[in-house]
């Protein structure tokens, strides 16, 4: 993913937003690619010394940042163009994509200037609001599984499970011709993926799972958002899952979504031995109890 922080002279909120951004997602640098531009800027001019103060208090070290002025190779090459106030979000509006621009909260107050304590506390509304962005879903997508995928999909696979499939494994799923398989990336990067077989209009759910570094940002519920509207869309009768009886997140995650437990599989699972909920969600809702063995 290609970011733009925009904002005037690319001296000021910009450069900041620009190093918060990058601090807030270090996991992702080899996913995302982030920068910052001015509408009016002076190409070169240094970044603003208070600003430079705001963030390193922060542990973020902006000194090397000049000022660049926004181009049109720049507007072609963003996915995502992140102005810094309403202005800039309706300056771009006639030369851009509208579905590449957003803005910044409700757009930030420009601290050129102010004292330190102006800029400290634009920094603070920056970090504040790209703390939302972050946790909206603008970032995270549900996409196909594809090869390409598999490695990141793997070593999530070895984290999250005792007898975990292989890297060949997933392989022969995504080129099965019954099998519907999505990944959850975050910032372009794969967090969390789904398998699963259609058969006859049934689905049955072999895998699920995200890395636990992040976890709590939505991907386990987009997931299954993805995998429902697939269901409706296709006349999907009927859907079904095994999860350990001890995985109470999970079991909440599944009735969430209307599944219900309908049975019981003794010594389902390996390392640990542990009994398995068969869970069931029918296209008419109402799923019949009956004992699993």
């Amino acid at each position: 993913m290609n970011l733009i922080f925009v904002c005037t002279g690319n001296t000021c909120r910009s450069p900041m937003a620009e190093g918060l951004f990058r601090a807030k997602t270090a996991d992702f640098a080899e996913y995302c690619s982030v920068t910052s531009c001015g509408l009016c800027a002076m190409a070169g001019d240094p970044v603003s010394e208070n600003a430079v103060k705001a963030l390193a208090k922060r542990g973020i070290d902006i000194t090397r940042h000049r000022a660049r002025v926004l181009t049109p190779y720049h507007i072609e090459e963003a996915d995502k163009i992140i102005c810094l106030s309403r202005s800039h979000y309706d300056a771009l509006l006639p030369v851009a994509e509208s579905e590449k621009l957003l803005l910044l909260g409700n757009g930030i107050p420009d601290p050129y200037g102010g004292n330190e304590t102006v800029y400290e506390h634009c920094a603070d509304a920056i970090d504040r609001e790209l703390d939302r962005l972050l946790a909206s879903d603008v970032f995270l997508s549900i996409e196909v599984m594809t090869a390409d995928d598999i490695p990141e999909v793997s070593r999530i696979e070895q984290e999250n499970f005792s007898e975990p499939w292989s890297e060949h494994a997933f392989t022969e799923q995504i080129e099965k011709n019954y099998g519907v398989n999505f990944t959850a990336k975050y910032l372009g990067k794969p967090i969390g993926y789904l398998c699963t077989d259609m058969i006859c209009g049934e689905i049955d759910i072999g895998k699920i799972a995200v890395d636990e570094k992040f976890r709590r940002r939505g991907a386990a519920d987009r997931l299954m958002q993805k995998l429902l509207l697939y269901a409706e869309e296709n006349g999907v009768e009927s859907l079904t899952l095994e999860v350990r009886v001890s995985n109470k997140p999970a079991q909440a995650l599944y009735r969430k979504y209307g599944f219900e437990t309908v049975g019981e599989r003794k010594n389902f699972y390996r390392e640990p031995t542990e009994n398995a909920y068969i869970m069931t969600k029918l296209k008419n809702g109402d799923a019949d109890e009956n004992t699993g063995n």
